[in-house]
């Protein structure tokens, strides 16, 4: 078979397109840092990066979440031990009221200072971690107490009363049959956690009631000694109310610490995983890249020599 002139010159032209783009895809690799840059190079690559990264933004999602459930319980665990102080200062004032040496005018200075630790707790249970209050159950657009009526109720004026259920804000009374909620976060694939404290286990009726019936003694000119320590029995119920429910509230703060935890490495793993299967090996693409151009310079050169000149090159 003939080799005509215009067959090497359109082989020669083909060889090198080919190598312009083998050129241009080890650029493109080198550049992005990725195996591929569309599904169809490679499918398999495509569809194995497509489970990683969903594997990846699925545990982000789930450390957000820990990371939101770990806010809510710090600002929980806060507040309980706010409240806790209060009722041992309650305790301590109600421990010195408690001697007969004291009048009722004494009795009633410390009947004041009770009261005001009375509406502090009722504001603890209004506690917000962010745009949400933490003691509504699932009403967390509403607080739980209606400060108003916690003070109307501890004032107990006969002209306007206030009942215990008037407290507490849209009837959503803590120990009703029909309770507000838990709010559960999905902490990992298939492990939910409780966030939030169910209103009738930290401020339910008993807290606000014994609370008030220590303020109406307070207030009594007739009330003894005896009678004030008598109740000391209901503030320690309270107070150990409240360090269960704070030791129940550690030990899911407990194990987020461990869900986190095993979190990070699975992150870890997973962006390692993805890794291996998208990124180049950036000394390899670089290597291959410089082999690729010496033989395209190679074939440029080739195709300079093997191409015969014509006549219009001798016409000078």
């Amino acid at each position: 078979m003939r080799v005509t002139q215009t067959m090497l010159t359109q082989t020669n032209l083909k060889h090198l397109s080919s190598s312009y783009n083998t050129l241009a895809r080890v650029q493109e690799q080198l550049i992005s840092g990725k195996r591929i840059q569309k599904a169809s190079e490679d499918p398999v690559v495509a569809m194995q990066g497509i489970r990683y990264r969903t594997e990846v933004r699925e545990v982000d999602q789930f450390r957000r979440n820990v990371s939101e459930a770990t806010s809510w319980m710090d600002m929980t665990d806060s507040t309980l031990n706010e409240v806790t102080e209060a009722v041992k200062r309650i305790r301590e004032l109600t421990t010195q009221a408690a001697n007969d040496t004291y009048e009722s005018s004494q009795r009633a200075i410390i009947k004041s200072e009770v009261d005001q630790l009375i509406e502090h707790i009722g504001s603890l249970a209004n506690s917000k971690s962010g745009e949400k209050y933490i003691y509504n159950g699932t009403k967390t657009d509403k607080p739980l107490i209606d400060m108003d009526k916690l003070k109307g109720y501890l004032e107990n004026d006969p002209a306007n009363p206030v009942a215990i259920d008037d407290i507490f804000q849209s009837g959503n009374v803590p120990g009703d049959p029909n309770p507000s909620g838990q709010i559960q976060f999905e902490v990992s694939k298939g492990i939910t956690m409780q966030v939030n404290m169910q209103p009738e286990t930290v401020f339910g009726k008993e807290l606000f009631e014994g609370l008030k019936q220590l303020s109406g003694l307070l207030a009594s000119t007739t009330t003894g000694g005896s009678d004030l320590s008598a109740h000391l029995e209901t503030l320690d119920t309270i107070g150990q109310n409240l360090i269960t429910e704070r030791s129940e509230l550690g030990a899911r703060a407990n194990r987020l610490e461990l869900v986190d935890n095993r979190l990070q490495d699975h992150e870890i793993i997973a962006k390692t995983i993805m890794s291996d299967n998208e990124d180049i090996d950036v000394e390899k693409v670089i290597m291959e890249l410089k082999s690729h151009e010496t033989v395209h310079r190679a074939a440029l050169s080739a195709g300079a020599r093997i191409i015969q000149p014509t006549l219009l090159d001798f016409l000078r």
